[in-house]
């Protein structure tokens, strides 16, 4: 079948219409690029804030080391990091709410708690892991079962 010469501005308009749609800037649609962090846990990349938890975990299950194995000498190093979780970028923006923020002061009181008291060091250590166990119920439940396993 032969085009005829009225079916090329068609023609014309949907080749425009391809260059366009391709050339489309998509840099909105990607969430802070250069805030994320490629690893080999999520090769999309991590947020600043996915990567504290990552760190903040590891501090708490060696801190649950020291508890169990009664040495003591807990340092309040933690906290520091903890209270970075302010001020970490979130891989999803919407998180940043008046009820995260209000999770996190509970957390860093939880912790204040545990490192300024010499009560019993477990109980107050599973009270923060419980604090961020309700802080992940509202807002991030994949990584749950693993913190359920700090509890002592």
């Amino acid at each position: 079948m032969v085009m005829s010469i009225k079916s090329y501005p068609i023609l014309s308009l949907l080749v425009l219409s391809i260059v366009f749609v391709s050339c489309y800037d998509k840099s909105e649609e990607i969430c802070d690029s250069e805030n994320v962090e490629i690893s080999a846990v999520n090769p999309n990349g991590d947020s600043e804030l996915a990567l504290l938890m990552r760190k903040m975990y590891d501090d708490a299950d060696s801190i649950k080391k020291l508890i169990t194995d009664s040495a003591g000498n807990i340092t309040p190093e933690f906290i520091s990091e903890l209270e970075k979780i302010h001020t970490a970028i979130p891989t999803d923006s919407t998180v940043k709410t008046p009820e995260f923020e209000a999770y996190t002061k509970l957390m860093i009181n939880e912790a204040n708690k545990l490192f300024s008291s010499t009560e019993n060091k477990v109980q107050g250590f599973n009270q923060l892991v419980n604090r961020c166990i309700e802080c992940h119920q509202s807002f991030c439940p994949g990584p749950i079962k693993k913190i359920k396993k700090l509890n002592i």
